[in-house]
């Protein structure tokens, strides 16, 4: 091999290296603008469905899941934490009324349409083509409705 050979490659990997740093940089930045800016969370669901059934499952539910670990989203943005939710979701097999919701919540949280696209498109390989196609007919209508 020539150094003639060899400059493309090198020269390739110094750009592709310094695009790395560049949105390493770029997002350690916006983290910082974030960090300590805990949006408090409140649910009442577990309450309105479940609070005379299940009066300790739907405190786990509105208390603890959204009023603490959504809540921390000082430490993960809720646009990613509706990502990686909408995402179990979808692998799990939960394609009902709790996928709808999370799909409108990440809409909700800055969750673009063509990122829900990438999303469902990445997750069909992985989680099953049928869960995707279930999935999409949801974000369909999700991201059909005026916000």
């Amino acid at each position: 091999m020539t150094v003639r050979n060899i400059l493309p490659w090198g020269l390739a990997a110094i750009l592709l290296l310094a695009g790395h740093i560049f949105l390493t940089e770029a997002q350690g930045m916006d983290q910082q603008e974030h960090k300590g800016q805990a949006q408090k969370i409140v649910q009442t669901a577990g309450r309105d469905r479940l609070g005379d059934f299940a009066p300790d499952f739907a405190r786990y539910n509105d208390d603890i899941l959204f009023g603490e670990v959504w809540s921390r989203n000082d430490k993960l943005s809720l646009h990613d934490r509706s990502i990686v939710t909408v995402s179990a979701l979808i692998a799990s097999g939960m394609l009902d009324s709790s996928l709808k919701f999370h799909l409108a919540s990440a809409k909700k949280n800055g969750v673009t349409k063509e990122e829900m696209v990438e999303i469902i498109t990445q997750l069909g390989f992985y989680a099953g083509w049928p869960k995707a196609w279930a999935a999409f007919g949801m974000a369909k209508e999700v991201y059909a409705e005026e916000k």
